[in-house]
């Protein structure tokens, strides 16, 4: 516990700082985190002798940053195009003796996900009071995460899904939804309380967010825990102490800026 909070004391303000400074620095932070992750899931579906190399997973995933970053357009469907024919030939080549189908599946899903989940976080911070609605969704995710990890650890007593996270209680859950309610309707009216920018934001848009966030972005927890389950490990990684890997981080927050940016559309 000590280890784990230690690790959240020294990379938190450096995320906040990434949030609030935006542009490089920010594109800069969700770049390393999705390509770290990005090593980690390649290390993990190898595990079970499926032959994805982690170059083709880093170079679907930077296209779709590049997108969310330069708004590529037709470029994004050509290079994703291009990498998918890449990809097969390499199989090809390779004549993998190893479900060398799933293989190629394995290295496109990989960028697809991760590709997809940073780049709407940049698309977010990008947007229309992007500083705010990042600083509303990802703290709202990140405080119902602890809500639902420490009131878990004391009252949880029913599991959800125990074949696939057997420390995850509903008990968790409910706490976890609540105070995304609570921090989204909170957030929602404190920040056009201290930027005037902040015109799309107020407190029943706020908990809306938060809330469905809460309720929804646990999905990706669970995701990545259905991998992990499924080659026998227990952390995609040991990147940080008391955390596990970047994945293992990332996980609810790639979720995060696709589910905010589509309920912005329904919103706003």
């Amino acid at each position: 516990m000590k280890t784990r909070i230690i690790s959240a004391a020294v990379l938190l303000p450096v995320a906040i700082i990434a949030i609030i400074l935006g542009g490089w620095p920010f594109t800069l932070l969700i770049t390393v985190a999705v390509l770290l992750a990005g090593m980690e899931y390649t290390q993990l579906v190898c595990r079970k002798g499926y032959e994805v190399s982690p170059v083709w997973t880093w170079l679907i995933t930077l296209i779709w940053l590049a997108d969310a970053r330069w708004a590529l357009g037709e470029a994004l469907m050509l290079g994703l195009a291009l990498l998918t024919l890449l990809i097969s030939g390499w199989q090809v080549l390779r004549r993998s003796k190893v479900d060398p189908t799933a293989s190629w599946a394995l290295s496109l899903a990989g960028g697809l996900y991760l590709g997809m989940g940073g780049a709407y976080l940049l698309k977010l911070r990008l947007g229309v009071d992007g500083l705010w609605w990042v600083l509303t969704a990802i703290p709202a995710v990140w405080l119902a995460d602890s809500m639902a990890y420490f009131v878990g650890r004391r009252y949880g007593r029913h599991k959800m899904i125990p074949a696939v996270s057997p420390g995850k209680s509903w008990e968790g859950y409910v706490a976890g939804v609540v105070s995304g309610v609570l921090t989204g309707a909170l957030l929602g009216l404190l920040w056009p309380r201290l930027a005037a920018t902040a015109l799309t934001l107020n407190w029943w848009r706020g908990m809306v967010v938060g809330g469905i966030l809460a309720a929804i972005a646990p999905l990706g927890d669970f995701f990545v825990s259905v991998i992990k389950r499924e080659v026998g490990v227990k952390d995609s990684g040991n990147l940080i102490p008391g955390h596990g890997g970047a994945f293992d981080r990332i996980d609810s927050l790639l979720w995060t800026g696709v589910l905010t940016w589509a309920l912005l559309k329904l919103l706003l």
